[in-house]
């Protein structure tokens, strides 16, 4: 919960700033938007960029991590199968379900990211305007010049739900495969158990009834002495 709600804060803030940016390309131009970055209003807009970069790069190095756990947990599956097959013990793992939530749908991200950005937004202009003492634009911010800022946003926000979603199934499937392959481990270690058990169980020897009876019980008695 905690990795998916920082990377659903991180991904509203950096659809903020693009949008942002490409609903002043499209009004002003591009001289528009470096005027604007040199704007007052707007001088935060570096900075910002800044600390969203590393951000983004600190997240994608938690992503690189958990892609790499995967990849070593299928490395230590993979070479556990084979050490079984030349005939070495080994632990199997303990099972683990699959964190891949079928719910985790496309417009299931895209729709309150999107909703995120167009709030943001708006909250956005309206304290760049009280900051710079004019009157707030209030919902004045995504009308009249700016009528397509939401659908700008409306975009921006659906390319960074696609990129988690296609995230979202790679890992998915990589997750699938460890499962199996942990899955086959586990299978092959019970069942070499198994035979090792049954292999030096001990023979149980049957016995005739000659031998529970007694050997003795069929020989000629002893003669009796007679009496002189």
């Amino acid at each position: 919960m905690r990795f998916a709600a920082s990377g659903g804060v991180i991904l509203a803030l950096v659809g903020l700033f693009i949008g942002h940016t490409l609903e002043y390309l499209r009004v002003w131009g591009s001289a528009g938007v470096v005027a604007s970055m040199t704007n007052p209003a707007h001088v935060y807009m570096l900075p910002v960029a800044a600390v969203l970069l590393v951000l983004s790069a600190a997240f994608a190095l938690r992503l690189a991590r958990a892609w790499q756990a995967l990849n070593d947990r299928l490395d230590r599956a993979g070479a556990g199968v084979r050490r079984i097959w030349r005939g070495r013990s080994e632990h199997a793992p303990a099972a683990r379900s699959v964190r891949s939530n079928a719910g985790s749908r496309l417009l299931a991200i895209w729709l309150p990211l999107a909703a995120a950005q167009i709030v943001l937004y708006v909250i956005q202009e309206n304290v760049e305007a009280l900051a710079t003492s004019q009157r707030a634009p209030g919902l004045g911010a995504i009308t009249g010049i700016h009528w397509a800022a939401p659908l700008v946003h409306l975009y921006v926000s659906l390319v960074l739900a696609a990129t988690v979603r296609i995230c979202q199934v790679l890992f998915h499937r990589r997750e699938v495969a460890v499962e199996r392959v942990e899955a086959l481990l586990r299978a092959v270690a019970r069942r070499c158990r198994t035979a090792v058990v049954v292999r030096h169980m001990p023979a149980v020897r049957s016995v005739s009834p000659l031998e529970r009876v007694g050997l003795h019980l069929w020989r000629r008695p002893p003669p009796l002495l007679l009496a002189v």
